[in-house]
């Protein structure tokens, strides 16, 4: 091989390895290249994960990114998402941003911006108030120094922001609630969930009767409870209770308290508290205790009162226990009251009250039913012995005698029992059984007992009834008047009574004597006397249109309505709207009004006479009788009861007796009428006693207007006997 071909051959072998060796470098060149570059993606994927997490971190914590920068004094605020890769950012300078901040905490932030620029302090923390969305929300700021300049002035500061809106609101929701717990006059304690004391206001310390808190701190909040204790697994169910309980306090006393519990959870149910509010009703209690007592008892005698009865009534029945009812009604208390005056009615109110309570009390219950009613509840006696026990009660009651304006007055007392379930199974039943049964009583002469009978309910029901039928009519003037002459031994009219009548269309025809009673003791006899005065003005003022003369006419008025301050002066009105003149007026009464109040009954006869009434003092001859008050008012008339006529053309003694009392209202000057004239055999006993006014059956009976004015029509005032 040649020189030349040798080194052809080397320059070519050269000429490789040359090229590998470059080969090799640029291949390891790019394998430690693409390294690089992959640590530089994997770096950069890293430091965007970071500044992502950084960011989700913000948004988390719902805290928005701040920085300044002093070259260009511009302030970014940027706030994060959790979705979008864009940020919502706010630029502008410091001035722009004070002009949003509230006057009251511009002042402040000043400052502390001032000390981190320039006073060497690196952190920056405060909290402001700014204008967001055209309100005011609270800002939390906090930011750090990252560079400073030659003179220590900041150079970029970067920070975080917070809205802290609603976290300031519950601070001031919680201190409000601090304060007002604090501060509360209900006493008040925090509670841990176990019912442990752990905090109290100062008014349950006082409530306590202590002056250290410290005292009660620490203990179960049962343990302070005298008798309830509570249940805190129903207290976390149900979030709330209410309950009145008793609480020990110092030196062993006791509260009476109402209780309110509620539980709590604070935020994100990490932990829960009670609440426990109270009230001292220790004397709102005591209180109602003595109102109860009021409630159930008469003030005036001390015994059970009807709300007390009832509820006794309702006991026995509930247990179907077998008793007897007695309902025990006074006879001429009114009398007492009206004569003695209301203290001595009290007085003898309360005695009976005593002699009730020692002869029933002992083997029942006694109570006052109202007015002068009492009732006893007896169980398990038999009637026999309670009617006999009843009896002496009505001896007892008999024995008092009480002296008033010279009269003596008694008490009685009517007494009616009914025995359930025997007479009734309802309790309303059972006592209208007994009040029937003390009705009867009543009507047997009163200072009676009477055990009721079957019947008897309906028999008064009846009665109810036409106390209702009765009160219809009057309200609706259905009554009809009538009139009865008044004659001188001639037959010659002189006057007339107008006389009530009832025709009812349920009764029938109903006698005076029967439904009188009846209205006076409903009080509606004063209506009955109004209207029986419009009658008789109508009646007069007809005589004058139809006969050109009139006569004058008697009413009859009860005690109630002449007791009644307003009747002078109804009576008077009623003559002047119907243009009669009072003197044809003549009011019939009897001395039962005296006997009821003499003063008041003196008032207003006086009364009634300076008006120009005329007055007559009826049924003369019975009852008392008394002559002291004929001497106490002048009557123009007295009318003699028809009872001392009856008989004298047969009876010595009972003419004699007739012919003295004459005399005697003659020497007086009064003016006498005998009623109860039936017989043409007693004139001559009239015109021998000196008579000049009668009436009675021999001349007519009560008639209506319209037949007594056409009999007088052509003889006004001549009449013959009807006989």
């Amino acid at each position: 091989m040649s020189d030349e071909s040798i080194r052809d051959s080397k320059g070519t072998a050269l000429l490789e390895r040359r090229l590998k060796r470059e080969r090799n470098a640029r291949e390891q060149a790019e394998f430690l290249l693409t390294h690089k570059s992959a640590s530089l993606y994997q770096a950069l994927q890293e430091s965007q994960q970071a500044q992502k997490n950084l960011e989700l971190a913000l948004w988390a914590s719902q805290e928005s990114f701040w920085s300044w920068h002093a070259e260009t004094d511009e302030m970014e605020i940027r706030a994060f998402s959790l979705h979008s890769d864009s940020a919502s950012a706010w630029r502008g300078s410091l001035i722009q941003l004070m002009r949003l901040v509230h006057e009251d905490d511009l002042n402040g932030l000043q400052f502390h911006w001032s000390m981190a620029l320039h006073g060497n302090r690196d952190r920056i923390e405060f909290s402001f108030r700014m204008k967001l969305h055209k309100e005011f929300q609270w800002v939390r700021l906090r930011g750090r120094v990252l560079k400073r300049g030659p003179a220590s002035e900041a150079l970029h500061i970067v920070g975080t922001t917070k809205d802290i809106t609603q976290q300031r609101k519950a601070e001031q929701s919680f201190h409000l609630m601090a304060s007002a717990f604090a501060s509360s006059r209900e006493p008040m304690l925090v509670l841990s969930p176990e019912l442990t004391v752990t905090e109290c206001n100062d008014a349950f310390v006082k409530l306590m009767g202590t002056s250290i808190k410290e005292n009660w701190l620490g203990k179960n909040f049962n343990d302070l409870l005298l008798d309830d204790e509570i249940n805190t697994l129903q207290l976390i169910d149900d979030k709330q209770m209410r309950f009145e309980t008793k609480m020990i306090a110092r030196l062993n006393e006791e509260k009476v308290v109402d209780i309110s519990l509620a539980l709590f959870e604070t935020f994100q149910k990490t932990s829960s508290y009670v609440i426990a509010t109270m009230r001292d009703i220790s004397d709102r209690k005591r209180n109602e205790a003595r109102l109860k007592q009021l409630a159930l008892h008469d003030g005036l005698t001390g015994l059970s009162n009807r709300n007390a009865l009832r509820e006794a009534i309702s006991n026995y029945a509930n247990i179907q226990q077998h008793f007897l009812l007695v309902f025990i009604d006074l006879d001429g208390f009114k009398a007492i009251n009206d004569n003695a005056g209301h203290e001595r009615g009290d007085i003898e109110l309360q005695r009976i009250g005593a002699l009730l309570t020692s002869e029933f009390g002992k083997i029942g219950d006694v109570g006052r039913w109202g007015g002068d009613e009492f009732i006893a509840l007896l169980p398990k006696q038999n009637i026999e012995d309670v009617v006999e026990r009843s009896e002496h009660l009505i001896q007892l009651i008999e024995q008092d005698v009480i002296i008033a304006r010279n009269m003596e007055l008694r008490l009685s007392a009517s007494i009616g029992i009914a025995a359930y379930p025997k007479h009734s199974d309802n309790i309303e039943s059972l006592i209208q059984c007994a009040d029937a049964s003390m009705y009867r009583a009543k009507e047997l002469g009163k200072g009676q007992v009477y055990v009721y009978e079957a019947g008897l309910y309906e028999s008064m029901s009846q009665q109810i009834t036409m106390v209702n039928d009765l009160r219809k009519t009057i309200q609706n003037h259905l009554l009809d008047f009538y009139i009865q002459g008044k004659y001188s031994l001639d037959g010659t009219l002189k006057g007339g009574e107008v006389l009530c009548r009832w025709i009812s269309g349920l009764h029938g025809v109903v006698s005076p004597t029967v439904f009188i009673p009846i209205a006076e003791e409903h009080k509606l006899d004063c209506a009955i006397g109004l209207q029986a005065i419009e009658a008789a003005c109508d009646y007069i003022s007809m005589m004058e249109t139809q006969q050109g003369e009139a006569i004058p006419l008697s009413v009859n008025i009860s005690a109630n309505q002449l007791l009644d301050k307003s009747f002078p002066e109804q009576a008077h009105r009623i003559c002047q709207s119907s243009h009669v003149s009072p003197e044809y007026i003549e009011f019939e009464l009897t001395e039962s009004v005296f006997i009821r109040d003499e003063r008041a009954a003196l008032r207003a006869l006086n009364h009634l006479r300076e008006y120009g009434f005329r007055l007559s003092l009826d049924d003369f001859g019975t009852g008392f009788s008394s002559l002291s008050y004929l001497r106490m008012f002048q009557f123009e008339t007295v009318k003699v009861d028809k009872s001392l006529i009856k008989g004298i053309h047969q009876d010595s003694r009972a003419n004699a007796l007739f012919n003295g009392l004459i005399a005697m209202l003659k020497s007086l000057q009064i003016e006498v009428v005998a009623e109860g004239v039936e017989l043409e055999s007693y004139l001559p006993f009239m015109e021998q006693a000196d008579i000049h006014l009668m009436q009675g059956f021999y001349f007519d009976k009560p008639m209506p207007y319209d037949q007594f004015l056409a009999r007088h029509a052509t003889a006004p005032y001549l009449i013959k006997s009807t006989n």
